[in-house]
């Protein structure tokens, strides 16, 4: 039993002068040495699309000096831009349901979605559409579905090893924070590894077809390209297993590591595989030189190796309980450091399983007055819970901790919207109040400084808390910037628990997660709101999707919304945000003459 082509048998005759003329006209037909351009079209794919990115960074740049500078709309095609962002927000904001998220580790994002599937649209199609798949006989060369899908494969390696880092190329090229491309890296991981099974199931179903399972074992055991592609297809579906959020979620320690040194691995298998064949180990050369890059920058100017006067040296931080399960980490010393609002660091605690390294948000605002770099931590498990043990009620307690970073936040400019919404749930605040303090900084240097402009009119900072505590985590930097800001600035404060009691009316039962928004509970009872130095403090929680949707009829020219808390929260932002762009591209419907409604959301999941 064997595979027949034009009356040879394809292993009995593979002596034959007609085997040799079928062999010969194969490679004509499909050449073995042209199956190199399927690797560069996937490179050029992957450019068009930074670039396309690239571009819309500069826009973002380019309008918000622009309007900043005179408020003008100077530009006749503005207009049209600013309708088809909305279109795209209005897609890009609406997020799928968070089951279907988890378990397909599809991005929450429609508008993600919608990319990673056109996208694997594109590779799929290149890979899969053109003919033929397989050639007559085994023998006649290596089958050309294998070739261009392993080619593919190698050239997504770049991207995957890119997007890999904490400080990459493509941060710098779009503005998009390295956090939120991370969905990427996993996907373009993800497809490197469904090509790699293309690529390998030719070279077993025709050996196989051929001559049997023992065909098949002969080549495993003689032919270098068979057993060599064994170990980095092992080492690549196992990144991507290990990758799911679920692994990440119990054993987030053990996987970064693994992770890495899986990396490292893969890379050194697959070219060992490649073995120069097509020339095509330069993708995984690039990835190398890519990745060393951004390494070096990393450790040279976001780590403690960068070379100033605290070289090596651990930085002195002060820790203190805030309340019930919560405390602060203060850095006086910050020299060498400049950060932005929403903007995080990763301490490593000297001591204290150094391996740890832990991001945290940065609650604090470079100004004249203060610089110091403040972290408000709500211990879960882990080394967090391990360092609120060891901390005594209202006493002061140093560590020392080295810093990597600032990494994060948002390439666009606060003081270039005319309406600033900052929304967060709990211990989220820590992102929200640094864009507060920033403003609320600018502002005084405004009034002193003619040349300084801010054309915001108005701020609104809404938080959502458990009870009336939380509230001394920040008060006195709200205080501070209420009394900068004046009426400009208004402060929201909701708790939903009073005094430690509940604040469910309605049913009068105790909530068992107060972490769970996505069903949210109104008081029917009147609002007992007070007043606190100019913070509204409401005594109820409130539907976030109804705080969003008040907006509607407030809204200004031009709108920045930052929101930061649980996932289920951000979705609801997001989808609200969403709903709202239709008063941009029906602009002339509603005439609200809005220009522009962005939202950037925070994210703690990495």
């Amino acid at each position: 039993m064997g595979v027949q082509f034009d009356g040879m048998d394809c292993l009995a005759d593979m002596n034959s002068a007609q085997y040799a003329a079928a062999h010969e006209l194969s490679q004509k037909e499909v050449a073995w040495m042209d199956q190199g351009k399927y690797g560069k079209f996937t490179i050029y794919f992957g450019v068009a699309i930074i670039g396309c990115a690239f571009l819309k960074h500069i826009w973002y740049l380019y309008r918000d000096y622009s309007y900043k500078k005179s408020k003008s709309n100077n530009n006749v095609i503005s207009p049209f831009i600013d309708v088809f962002i909305s279109y795209s927000r209005y897609l890009g904001y609406k997020q799928i349901p968070a089951r279907i998220s988890y378990f397909t580790s599809l991005p929450p994002s429609l508008g993600s979605t919608l990319f990673t599937m056109f996208t694997s649209l594109y590779l799929f199609c290149y890979s899969l559409v053109p003919h033929f798949w397989y050639r007559g006989c085994f023998g006649f060369g290596s089958p050309p579905l294998a070739v261009r899908s392993g080619i593919m494969a190698a050239a997504l390696t770049p991207f995957i090893y890119i997007l890999s880092g904490k400080a990459n190329m493509i941060t710098f090229l779009t503005g998009i924070s390295y956090e939120k491309l991370n969905q990427y890296h996993q996907y373009v991981g993800l497809s490197a590894f469904v090509l790699a099974l293309i690529h390998t199931i030719p070279f077993i179903y025709q050996p196989l077809a051929e001559g049997g399972a023992k065909n098949l074992s002969y080549e495993f055991r003689t032919d270098f390209a068979f057993y060599s592609g064994i170990p980095p297809l092992i080492i690549l579906g196992w990144l991507c297993i290990a990758s799911k959020a679920y692994f990440r979620k119990i054993c987030y320690e053990f996987f970064v590591h693994m992770h890495w040194m899986c990396g490292v691995a893969y890379v050194g298998t697959f070219i060992w595989h490649i073995n120069k064949t097509l020339n095509y180990d330069n993708y995984v050369w690039s990835a190398i030189a890519f990745w060393a890059t951004q390494v070096i920058y990393r450790i040279l100017v976001k780590t403690a190796f960068k070379p100033n006067s605290l070289f090596l040296r651990s930085r002195s931080a002060k820790l203190m309980k805030l309340g019930e399960n919560s405390y602060q980490i203060t850095i006086a010393n910050t020299k060498g450091y400049k950060w932005k609002p929403g903007q995080h660091c990763y301490l490593r605690f000297a001591g204290a399983r150094i391996l740890d390294n832990h991001p945290f948000s940065i609650a604090s605002a470079i100004d004249d007055e203060e610089k110091e770099m403040k972290f408000i931590i709500v211990p879960k498990k882990g080394l967090t819970k391990k360092i609120y043990l060891e901390l005594d009620d209202f006493v002061a307690k140093e560590k020392n901790v080295y810093i990597d970073g600032p990494y994060g936040g948002t390439t666009r400019d606060p003081t270039s919207f005319d309406r600033i919404v900052l929304l967060s749930t709990g211990s989220g605040v820590t992102a929200t109040l640094p864009f507060l303090l920033h403003m609320a900084n600018e502002m005084k240097l405004a009034k002193s400084d003619k040349s300084k402009r801010v054309v915001t009119q108005k701020i609104d900072f809404i938080w959502i808390i458990r009870s009336h505590e939380d509230i001394k985590w920040i008060r006195s930097e709200l205080i501070k910037c209420k009394s900068i800001g004046g009426d400009q600035i208004n402060i929201s404060i909701y708790t939903a628990r009073n005094n430690n009691t509940v604040g469910d009316v309605k049913e009068g039962i105790e909530m068992s997660n107060m972490d769970d928004y996505e069903q949210y509970i109104e008081s029917r009872d009147v609002d007992l709101k007070s007043e606190d130095n100019g913070i509204t403090v409401h005594n109820y929680k409130p539907s976030v999707t109804r705080v969003v949707n008040d907006l509607r009829g407030s809204l200004l020219r031009r709108n920045f919304i930052v929101c930061s808390g649980s996932d289920s929260m951000k979705s609801q932002v997001s989808g609200a945000v969403s709903n709202l762009q239709a008063l941009i591209f029906n602009n002339d419907f509603n005439h609200s003459y809005i220009e522009e409604i962005y939202l950037h959301s925070e994210s703690f999941g990495w």
